[in-house]
């Protein structure tokens, strides 16, 4: 089949296909992709389209190709998570419950860092903009705004307020790992806005240039969410005890 005309470039069409099956799991780590004269037929495409479309995959950190063995998936622990293609990929793929989990836990070790360093470090027009996030917020929960969305602004906009250059790039991360964990928590929770009390409660103290109840706050919203998703996927049937709860996630 062709697929010209998905995205800008036929080399980035093969790599978007190729790299979304990787991540979604068709191809496992170990796993030999088909070779170039496969693909070329596949996506009926020249060869110099496919030699470069596995020289992204590799720059990525997906695969590793070789002559005489073929181009290897490599494990996970290599992939490039910072990078937006893989980002996309994992936000496309089939989300399992250990990866929602794990996001969880980076943005716990991450996140209350972030909070505290904003509160004492953000600028005044920085922390403008987490409170204007948080706003939208608040439309959102009337309908008129990607509840998602929304979410995401709000903790990125925090991360970019440590003005740390080490904690700045995790704010795509953070932001993708919401839209990966949103369908679950939403789930969970019965709601799909983020729990404007927690989100009001660090705005608040980062405001009041109070980092280590930004960092508490923080802390406290992004525990309560894992605890919850742990409970679900050891036993889903508990989600519904879990939303009498909390009344929404972050």
């Amino acid at each position: 089949m062709g697929i010209r005309g998905m995205g800008g470039s036929v080399t980035y069409d093969v790599t978007h296909h190729l790299g979304r099956e990787i991540i979604g799991g068709a191809y496992p780590p170990g796993a030999i992709l088909p070779n170039e004269a496969e693909i070329c037929v596949q996506f009926d495409v020249g060869r110099s389209a496919v030699r470069e479309a596995v020289k992204m995959l590799a720059a990525k950190g997906l695969v590793d190709s070789r002559p005489g063995r073929g181009t290897q998936v490599l494990p996970s622990q290599g992939w490039n998570f910072f990078d937006r293609d893989v980002l996309m990929w994992l936000r496309e793929g089939n989300t399992q419950p250990d990866i929602i989990v794990e996001l969880l836990q980076l943005r716990i070790g991450v996140e209350p860092t972030a909070a505290e360093l904003a509160a004492e470090k953000g600028t005044d027009e920085q922390i403008a903009m987490i409170a204007r996030a948080y706003d939208q917020m608040c439309v959102a929960a009337n309908g008129r705004l990607d509840p998602v969305a929304a979410d995401g602004s709000f903790h990125e906009a925090i991360v970019i307020a440590t003005n740390n250059r080490f904690f700045q790039p995790f704010g795509p991360l953070i932001r993708t790992a919401l839209t990966v964990t949103a369908p679950t928590t939403n789930a969970i929770f019965g709601h799909s806005v983020g729990d404007l009390v927690a989100h009001k409660a660090t705005l608040d103290a980062i405001q009041s240039r109070s980092p280590e109840r930004a960092r508490t706050c923080m802390l406290d919203m992004l525990e309560a969410v894992l605890e919850a998703v742990k409970d679900w996927s050891n036993k889903p049937d508990s989600f519904t005890r879990r939303r009498r709860s909390f009344v929404s996630k972050p």
